[in-house]
């Protein structure tokens, strides 16, 4: 079996977006937010990437950057996962 997200690039200390849903209207703002630390930045490239992606927790493992492609994740999702 292939590994997961074998095009991979290491970010250090990332700033990414939190999305903020507003409690009384159908309305949501965004906030950044900058992460300590060493994460990685994936663009899935399979449907297996992309179910794996959907089964993580939003902005505690997987995160949107800022700027550019594909999304910022945890590296201790990784551990112990087919690499």
């Amino acid at each position: 079996m292939a590994p997961l997200f074998e095009k991979r690039e290491v970010e250090v200390n990332p700033t990414v977006l939190i999305r903020k849903d507003h409690p009384t209207k159908n309305d949501f703002t965004f906030s950044h937010r900058g992460l300590v630390g060493v994460f990685f930045r994936v663009i899935p490239q399979t449907a297996r990437e992309v179910f794996f992606l959907q089964g993580l927790a939003k902005n505690y493992i997987v995160f949107t950057p800022e700027s550019g492609d594909g999304l910022i994740l945890s590296p201790s999702c990784l551990k112990g996962m087919s690499q």
